[in-house]
C-alpha cells in the first residue's frame, strides 16, 4: 500500500483521517526507516504534520514513543494536538498528572535533559530546525537504538545551515511534502497576497550578529514613529479589522506597536515570554472570538500556535533567515470559514529577501536552496504596492521531491 499513491482529488480524504499527500509522506517515511535511522520530514505550516506523526506511531504499535519539543510552554500545545489526532499520550513535565501506562509520551527538552530518558523506541523532535544544540545530542546519545523522527516547515537552521548530521546536526535523510503553491492550489492552504508598504525599516546601516541583523541595532531602527504610524495606514487600507499578528523586534516595540494600534480604535493587545500562560492563551483565543483585532509579539507567535481565523500578518521584524520569515507567514496561512485570502504587509522587506511564501524552494539537509547571485525573485507594483513573482511560479522542481527520499550531498557520494 505504501507505494500507491493516486491522486485522489481536492481535499479527499484517505480513510478516517489522512489525505492523499499525507498518505504518501507516511508511506515515503516508512521506506525511509529501512535505511536510514533518522529521516526528517519537511512539511508547510498548516499541512498536517501532526496527523503524519499520528500514523507513524499507530503503525509503530507496541513501541514506546517520545515527543520532544524545543521550549516547555510547547508542551501543553503539543500535548493538544495529538489529542486532536487521536494519539493517547502522557507528559512527562512539573504541573502534569503522568500518565506511565501510555506508549507515548510528550516533554520538552529542557526536562528531558535534566531528568535523563530511555526505553524508548522512537523519538519525534517537534520543530526540529531547533535541535542542534548540545543539549539535544546528549538526550539522542541517551537512546542510542531508538529511532528519530524530525518533523518541521523549514530544514534549516536559523543561521541558514542545514540538519544533516556532516553538519553537526540529527538526520539522515529527508522526505519533502508538497510544495505550497501546490497545497494553495488544491485549497489546503489559503492564497496569500503581499505587499510593501510606503516604509520599510532601513536595515543598510545596520551589523550582523550570528547570521541576523543584530537586535539592538534592529530595535533602533524598526521602533520608529513614521514605521508604526505606516503600519496602521497599511492594516486599515488593505486588512481592516481582520485579526492580524504582527511580528516585532522586541518586547517593547510590540508594546508600542499595539499602543498605535489601539490609539486608531483597534482592540489591540501585546504578548511576551514573562505572561502567563493562562493571560497568553487568552489572547491568543481572542484572535478567533473577535475580542482581539490585532495581536502584537517578539518571538512568541512564530511557531507552535494554531490561529485559522487570522487574516493578516504584518511584518515589523527583518530577518536574513528564512526559518523566521516562513515560521512567521505560516501562522496565517490556515484556511478558515469565511477567510478568502492572507494579507501581508511587509514593512521589513523580508518578501523581497526571501522571496514570496509560494516560491518554489528545494530543501535538503544541507539547508535551503540558496539565490544565485543578480537574481530577481519579486517585484513590486508601483501604483498598489502588490509584490509579486518576477516570472511565472512553477512547482515542477519542488513536485520532483515530493513524497521522495532525499540524502544530502555528503552521504550521496
Amino acid at each position: 500500500m505504501d507505494g500507491d499513491f493516486r491522486p485522489v482529488g481536492r481535499k479527499q480524504q484517505y480513510g478516517p483521517r489522512l489525505y492523499s499527500f499525507q498518505l504518501r509522506c507516511v508511506g515515503a517515511l516508512m521506506r525511509a526507516y529501512g535505511e536510514h535511522r533518522a529521516p526528517l520530514l519537511q512539511a508547510a505550516t498548516g499541512s498536517g504534520k501532526t496527523v503524519v506523526l499520528a500514523e507513524i506511531v499507530r503503525r509503530s504499535a507496541g513501541q514506546r514513543v517520545l515527543v520532544l519539543v524545543h521550549r516547555r510552554e510547547l508542551v501543553r500545545q503539543t500535548s493538544q494536538k495529538l489529542t486532536n489526532a487521536g494519539v493517547a499520550h502522557g507528559i512527562i513535565a512539573p504541573g502534569f498528572e503522568p500518565n506511565a501506562a501510555a506508549l507515548v509520551q510528550v516533554m520538552s527538552i529542557q526536562t528531558a535533559a535534566r531528568r535523563g530518558v530511555n526505553g524508548f523506541d522512537l523519538v519525534v523532535v517537534d520543530e526540529c530546525h531547533h535541535a542542534v544544540a548540545e543539549s539535544w545530542r546528549r538526550v539522542i546519545e541517551m537512546l542510542p537504538e531508538a529511532r528519530l523522527l524530525g518533523l518541521t516547515a523549514t530544514p534549516v537552521r536559523l543561521d541558514g545551515r542545514g540538519l544533516g548530521i556532516e553538519h553537526g546536526g540529527l538526520f539522515d535523510a529527508i522526505v519533502c511534502g508538497p510544495p505550497i503553491a501546490e497545497l494553495i492550489e488544491d485549497g489546503y492552504l489559503s492564497p496569500v497576497r503581499c505587499f510593501s508598504p510606503t516604509h520599510v525599516i532601513n536595515t543598510t546601516k545596520l551589523h550582523m550578529k550570528r547570521g541576523d541583523y543584530d537586535p539592538s541595532m534592529l530595535a533602533a531602527a524598526a521602533d520608529r514613529a513614521a514605521i508604526t504610524g505606516d503600519a496602521v495606514k497599511e492594516y486599515r487600507e488593505h486588512a481592516d479589522h481582520q485579526p492580524a499578528i504582527a511580528f516585532c523586534v522586541s518586547v517593547e516595540h510590540a508594546q508600542h506597536v499595539a499602543d498605535s494600534f489601539r490609539e486608531a480604535g483597534y482592540r489591540a493587545d501585546a504578548v511576551h515570554g514573562a505572561m502567563a500562560m493562562p493571560e497568553r492563551d487568552r489572547l491568543i483565543a481572542g484572535l478567533g472570538t473577535g475580542e482581539i483585532e490585532v495581536l502584537t509579539s517578539c518571538e512568541i507567535l512564530g511557531e507552535g500556535i494554531d490561529a485559522p481565523a487570522v487574516g493578516a500578518v504584518i511584518l515589523l521584524r527583518p530577518t536574513m533567515s528564512v526559518t523566521i520569515y516562513l515560521q512567521q507567514i505560516g501562522r496565517g496561512m490556515r484556511p478558515a470559514p469565511g477567510k478568502s485570502e492572507l494579507v501581508v504587509l511587509d514593512h521589513a522587506g523580508n518578501v523581497a529577501r526571501h522571496g514570496l511564501p509560494d516560491h518554489d524552494r528545494v530543501w535538503t539537509l544541507d539547508g535551503v536552496e540558496r539565490r544565485r547571485p543578480g537574481e530577481t525573485r519579486v517585484k513590486t507594483c508601483p501604483g498598489c504596492r502588490l509584490i509579486v513573482a518576477a516570472a511565472p511560479a512553477s512547482a515542477r522542481v519542488a513536485a520532483m521531491f515530493f513524497g521522495s527520499i532525499v540524502v544530502s550531498r555528503r552521504q550521496a557520494r
